[in-house]
């Protein structure tokens, strides 16, 4: 078992995001970030969060995460957004945003899992 570095954002609450750092031991970088989110607390939800070997590998550049957790709203967007060159985005409220003037509403958008590189 290891001991991962974990950087997070919450929903915005109800402006910003607030940003936390924590440790979670676990047998692999997916493992931590689903520990993790399980044990969230914050009241505006988890949002997404970055695993990392250590807090100075996070420092380092370039800082590429070991795994990443997003939240359903996040997939949605990187999916609707994955082959644009370009677009226009407004954030309307958890799980509904508009892309190039087109509403669209996610399903459950404060749930999430963890990212793979095929995703």
């Amino acid at each position: 078992m290891s001991k991962y570095f974990i950087f997070s954002y919450s929903f915005a609450a109800p402006f910003f995001s607030d940003s936390e750092t924590s440790y979670v031991k676990a047998d692999s970088p997916q493992q931590a970030l689903e520990k993790y989110a399980k044990n969230y607390k914050h009241p505006a939800g988890l949002f997404s969060a970055a695993c990392y070997a250590s807090a100075d590998a996070y420092h380092k550049k370039p800082n590429k995460p070991l795994a990443k957790w997003l939240c359903n709203h996040q997939i949605e967007i990187e999916r609707l957004t994955k082959h644009l060159g370009a677009y226009s985005y407004r954030g309307i409220a958890p799980g509904k945003f508009e892309i190039d003037g087109k509403v669209h509403n996610v399903n459950k958008p404060r749930a999430g899992r963890v990212i793979t590189k095929k995703d």
